[in-house]
């Protein structure tokens, strides 16, 4: 289990990489599977705000090489971490299915860790670079894992 973990990239693939995003995809999916457990959903949580962490501390000009644009990158990057945070909502809801009671002790390592990657791209920038947790993507993930956990904590 913890090799899935590892397998996966600290940056996105490059849009050329068709094998590099297929295999992070494959591996998130079997995550999602996987991580539906309540011994493994804590270290799903953990790794996949890491992720996080490292996909917004990196430049988009850091993260792009060969002949990928600014702009590519930024939308690998978009597309990686929106993989990440769906593939969570995704294991949270077949637990909420599941009827597992331990999704509402997660509620402040994801709902606060993520509304602030949001606020703090909303701050004002500093150069060309816009954040990538201002795209409306991420934040309509983000929106929909929070109201889910939310409903979920006024439930219990």
């Amino acid at each position: 289990m913890p090799l899935l973990f590892h397998s996966l990239p600290d940056r996105a693939p490059q849009t050329s990489d068709i094998v590099g995003r297929s295999k992070y995809r494959t591996i998130l999916a079997s995550l999602a599977e996987l991580c539906v457990q309540q011994s493994l959903f804590e270290t799903l949580v953990i790794r996949i705000n890491n992720k996080l962490d490292l996909l917004v501390s990196t430049p988009l000009t850091a993260a792009s090489s060969g002949n990928e644009t600014p702009d590519e990158a930024r939308e690998c990057t978009i597309a990686y971490a929106w993989d990440l945070i769906n593939t969570l909502s995704t294991v949270i809801e077949s637990k909420l299915k599941a009827k597992h009671v331990d999704v509402v002790k997660y509620f402040d390592q994801i709902v606060p860790r993520f509304y602030g990657l949001a606020v703090t791209a909303a701050a004002p920038r500093v150069g060309d670079v816009v954040p990538i947790f201002r795209d409306r993507r991420l934040l309509n993930v983000i929106a929909r894992l929070s109201e889910t956990l939310t409903w979920e904590l006024n439930a219990e």
